[in-house]
């Protein structure tokens, strides 16, 4: 639970809509992450989900730690596209690897960094849950 709600309750609360496919819960992500909403992005991943950030310095499992994450991340307003999609689904799990490019805002400067990721997502009553979360700039 998130702060005494469940994370269904959060999504609730945020007009969350399940994308269907692995694919729209990536694009789903992506266009949350965009509204720069602490809150909504972490309605998306499991309670005990782990990140390792684009720009975190260390591993994040569970909404606490994310929430410290995003807290700091979308200060610099994030918003980017996918350039490259590769899903793999065996059952209730799918893994989705890729490539997208974020701009990013700093000191009143924005910057567009290139970044690798990788989703695993869990269906959940029929909703895909961010389990584990890898983004890495490119080298």
């Amino acid at each position: 639970m998130l702060f005494g709600h469940s994370p269904f309750d959060i999504l609730q609360a945020h007009d969350y809509v399940s994308p269907t496919t692995p694919a729209s819960a990536v694009e789903n992500w992506l266009d949350t992450l965009c509204q720069h909403d602490t809150e909504k992005v972490l309605a998306l991943y499991d309670p005990n989900a782990t990140l390792l950030g684009t720009l975190a310095d260390r591993m994040k499992t569970g909404h606490r730690e994310l929430k410290d994450y995003f807290d700091y991340f979308l200060q610099r307003k994030p918003c980017g596209t996918i350039t490259q999609m590769k899903v793999s689904e065996f059952g209730n799990i799918a893994v989705v690897n890729g490539t997208y490019d974020f701009d990013l805002t700093e000191d009143g400067k924005t910057n567009t960094v290139a970044a690798r990721y990788t989703f695993v997502l869990n269906k959940v009553d029929n909703q895909w849950l961010i389990k584990t979360h890898h983004s890495s700039l490119q080298p």
